[in-house]
């Protein structure tokens, strides 16, 4: 299921500001979250020519960034939600926030640059829009980092779910449902609630980004900054990790 984050409204022509697959590996009983630079350089279906791959959703919605992720490497996407900056802060929120690990620097940055305040810490409660601001953080480091954060809120949102029973699970997709846009139904989400229930969130949780830095070389092209990404190489190292049991010694970074 490809989780898309778009930096306008849903019903606009909005760029993709972030894009996770989460694959769910019930042969090695694990959940695979995959990052997807949004620089990264790459053919944009139907449209034939290159693009960086945030402006696929503008061109042609979450459907054509789906199409070009299978395009490039070679997977299989069987469906996706998308939601915005407002969507997101609300569906954090109605889940209760969210704890993650603050760092000093980015406690630092989120203080200085909003009105919010946040402390540091390995388990810090953040609401709806403290989580928002704290998955937009790029310039105190890198997209690299930025990407991370956002991994590490949906695994913090997963281990929430794992303290929640099935009835708890239903309730809240109930909330949620209104607030995303998605080529599911309802009856599919509750489907996969359940799925959930009995084992899924039990799954281990493995996470990583394409194109790791082997695969790739920043460079401009027609004035813009993108990742010139090696599709060959990073194709063979996405499909090994969705659907194998290989362990990378990337996943132990960023």
């Amino acid at each position: 299921i490809l989780l898309l984050g778009v930096d306008g409204s849903v019903d606009e022509s909005s760029r993709s500001d972030s894009m996770i697959l989460v694959s769910v590996d019930f042969a090695h009983m694990k959940i695979k979250l995959s990052s997807f630079l949004r620089d990264s350089w790459v053919e944009i279906p139907s449209k034939g020519k290159k693009a960086k791959l945030n402006s696929a959703c503008s061109s042609g919605g979450p459907q054509l960034v789906a199409d070009t992720i299978e395009y490039n490497f070679g997977v299989d996407i069987d469906h996706y939600v998308m939601v915005d900056f407002n969507m997101f802060t609300q569906i954090v929120d109605s889940l209760g926030g969210v704890d993650v690990e603050v760092t000093s620097k980015e406690a630092k940055f989120i203080n200085k640059t909003t009105r919010h305040t946040v402390e540091s810490g390995e388990s810090v409660h953040l609401n709806g829009v403290e989580a928002l601001v704290y998955c937009r953080i790029r310039k105190l480091d890198s997209d690299y980092m930025r990407t991370y954060r956002q991994r590490k809120v949906i695994t913090a949102l997963i281990g929430q779910a794992k303290d929640a029973g099935i009835s708890a699970l239903v309730e809240t997709m109930g909330n949620v449902f209104p607030l995303i846009q998605t080529d599911m139904s309802p009856a599919e989400i509750t489907a996969l609630v359940y799925k959930a229930g009995i084992g899924i969130l039990a799954f281990d949780i493995e996470q990583t980004r394409v194109p790791i830095d082997e695969h790739m070389e920043a460079k401009t092209v027609n004035g813009q900054w993108v990742e010139i990404v090696d599709i060959d190489a990073a194709s063979e190292y996405l499909q090994d990790f969705i659907y194998t049991n290989k362990i990378y010694l990337f996943l132990r970074r960023f």
